[in-house]
């Protein structure tokens, strides 16, 4: 019995200085097995980013990838509403329609009041004032379609011929910031997955802002411009002056915010071009160009504005 008890102690012993040795050895192994599935699954994300953007797996190309958009960012700059379209054109022709006897109107009524009913110094100065702004308003509106004819054409060729003088392809200077940041983000993600998280989020942040200040420019543009005459009428008068004045002012803004956009991305360009920055000054100035141009609309709001007396 006696050798029994020994035996049994002696083989618990043994267990018991094992078991650590045991135990230590499968955690690691299960923590080398984990630690080479959450790498292989990171490679895997990694590649699949690189499809997103390039259009590439391992190295190959399999589709068109997302950074293909900055083909076409020259002719999103460019972009202006078309006044030759029918549905535009008949919009702001209907405008016109509608305001011309609202100035026959005002016109009529201020002749009556200078003629007959202007009784104080004051008020007939008023009416004097108010009968040639609104002759000079009602020649404006009928002269909408050339007007804002001129304004784009002008804003067109200007920022065509800012965007000529690049000495490389205007979404170069985009491309390779993505491609400088693509890299940083591979890094990361290698060493820790959220690090590689946040620089995704940049990448995409940048990507989706800088189309959509050229998809929100467009778009304003375009309602701005179908108001444009309601403007002009509401700017004649003094009880409406600030509401027309503010049309009138958008569509000029937002038509020569494509020059602002094209001089940006040229002045980069040349930046980093004919002064060879390289690197990671390269890398700067390439973020710099894309949060400026993303904010650009709000800073050409707030400080240009209330330019028209």
């Amino acid at each position: 019995m006696r050798k029994i008890n020994k035996k049994l102690i002696m083989g618990v012993c043994i267990c018991i200085i094992l078991i650590p040795s045991i135990t230590s050895e499968w955690f690691g192994e299960m923590a080398v097995k984990h630690e080479a599935i959450e790498l292989k699954f990171r490679g895997i994300f990694i590649l699949l980013i690189y499809y997103l953007l390039h259009g590439t797996f391992i190295g190959k190309p399999v589709g068109h990838g997302l950074l293909e958009i900055f083909d076409s960012l020259r002719d999103l700059i460019l972009m202006n509403p078309p006044l030759d379209d029918h549905l535009i054109n008949h919009i702001i022709e209907y405008f016109i329609t509608v305001l011309e006897p609202l100035y026959v109107m005002a016109i009529l009524i201020t002749g009556i009041y200078l003629m007959f009913l202007s009784g104080s110094p004051k008020g007939r100065r008023k009416a004097k004032l108010l009968f040639p702004k609104l002759i000079a308003s009602m020649v404006i509106v009928s002269l909408t379609f050339p007007i804002l004819q001129l304004i784009s054409n002008v804003s067109y060729e200007l920022s065509k011929d800012i965007l000529d003088k690049s000495p490389v392809g205007i979404g170069r200077i985009f491309l390779d910031t993505i491609n400088d940041l693509v890299r940083i983000f591979t890094a990361s993600t290698l060493t820790t997955f959220e690090g590689g998280h946040l620089f995704l989020l940049f990448i995409f942040f940048m990507i989706i802002g800088i189309f959509s200040v050229l998809t929100l420019r467009y778009l304003l543009l375009l309602i701005f411009t179908l108001i444009f005459p309601i403007g002009i009428f509401l700017y004649t008068f003094n009880i409406t002056r600030d509401i027309g004045r503010f049309i009138v002012e958008q569509t000029i803004l937002w038509t020569f915010l494509q020059v602002i956009i094209a001089l940006l991305i040229v002045t980069a360009n040349m930046g980093i071009t004919i002064l060879g920055f390289s690197g990671d000054l390269r890398t700067i100035i390439g973020i710099s160009t894309f949060l400026v141009v993303i904010i650009s609309p709000i800073m050409l709001i707030t400080m240009v504005r209330r330019f028209l007396p």
